[in-house]
């Protein structure tokens, strides 16, 4: 079975069950959106009580106008709020000096998230068409290192997208994370300020399907495993898991568990076609676990910086976030990684 090259949310098996890891928060988060007295009955209430409840975004006069229009600046304050941290990076931009989005302009420019024009203007009042966001949605992940691939989209006015656009515009569709409807994209459309939660939403959690739906899917998929393995802490050693796109993939490592486990979710009753992809993987759950430790120690020897190592699931990376990094620091990690590593 083929496998989908976006997005995607990793499960990992620890002692004897599974959770998933960066949706975990979302999973147990309960959000409330008291003072917000417009998005009952919006159809994304759900990403906007979330971010709401997270801080990201906030109500004017008790309400949220999720049909309105958003702003550059506008953007640029919910991803900043996203990432979290202060910044050091300061702006020239002539219309944005003194501006209460000054600090979050100054960060997505110094991320490489957001740019301003040619004119040495930022616009921030100026509001954000649909591939205008598209592009910002798709350097975010970038920034954070999600992995993903475009999927060329047949959209009906696909000539209408720009072209600096288009590779932005056929990932984000391809995730679920962005689509157009009828067909159509309309990529000069401007997008509102719900529609913008709920995308970056999608991208936060990793997800296209409820958090009920996934964890029916994930029950049924762990029986499975243990009838084909005995346990999963067995599984652990051969295989890793992870959401992407709407689909939970198994990448395992022995042919032969894979052409068990694809006969067991075929056969079971409980788990809708197409709904889990087994695939061939180069490493399991524990080999990256140690590679993520291996990794860690290694640079933490002679290098004083913070690190972080994050894993790539779908393209089978250990990636590590630290600057600095010197030449015998990444010899060293290159030698006992191999090309799994990639230092970012």
């Amino acid at each position: 079975m083929g496998a989908l090259n976006m997005n995607y949310r990793n499960i990992a098996v620890a002692a004897l069950c599974a959770v998933t890891l960066s949706g975990a928060a979302f999973a147990a988060e309960t959000t409330t959106s008291k003072g917000l007295t417009d998005i009952n009955d919006y159809w994304g209430k759900t990403a906007v009580e979330s971010f709401y409840s997270r801080q990201y975004i906030s109500g004017i006069d008790g309400k949220f106008h999720p049909n309105d229009d958003i702003t550059r600046e506008g953007v640029a304050s919910i991803i900043d709020k996203m990432i979290g941290g202060e910044t050091t990076a300061t702006v020239d931009f002539k219309d944005v000096k003194g501006r209460w989005s000054e600090k979050a302009v100054a960060s997505m420019v110094d991320k490489q998230i957001m740019k301003g024009y040619g004119d040495d203007s930022f616009k921030p009042e100026k509001d954000v068409t649909r591939q205008e966001f598209a592009v910002i949605a798709y350097n975010y992940m970038n920034y954070k290192g999600i992995g993903a691939e475009e999927s060329a989209v047949d959209y009906t006015d696909e000539k209408d997208v720009a072209p600096w656009a288009k590779k932005a515009v056929d990932t984000l569709h391809a995730t679920g994370y962005m689509t157009g409807a009828d067909n159509m994209f309309r990529p000069m459309k401007n997008i509102t300020r719900g529609e913008a939660v709920n995308v970056l939403y999608r991208i936060l959690t990793g997800n296209t399907k409820t958090q009920t739906e996934e964890r029916t899917v994930e029950t049924r998929v762990f029986a499975d495993i243990t009838k084909v393995y005995g346990s999963v802490k067995k599984f652990a050693d051969d295989g890793a898991m992870y959401w992407q796109g709407g689909k939970l993939y198994v990448a395992v490592k022995n042919a032969g568990n894979r052409a068990k486990l694809e006969d067991a979710f075929r056969n079971d009753a409980g788990i809708a076609a197409d709904t889990v992809i087994v695939r061939k993987g180069s490493y399991s759950y524990n080999d990256y676990k140690k590679m993520q430790a291996d990794a860690l120690a290694i640079y933490k020897e002679k290098e004083e910086g913070e690190a972080r190592v994050e894993v790539d699931y779908l393209n089978e990376k250990v990636n590590l976030y630290a600057n600095p990094v010197s030449a015998s620091t990444a010899k060293k990690l290159k030698k006992a990684l191999g090309d799994a590593l990639v230092i970012k």
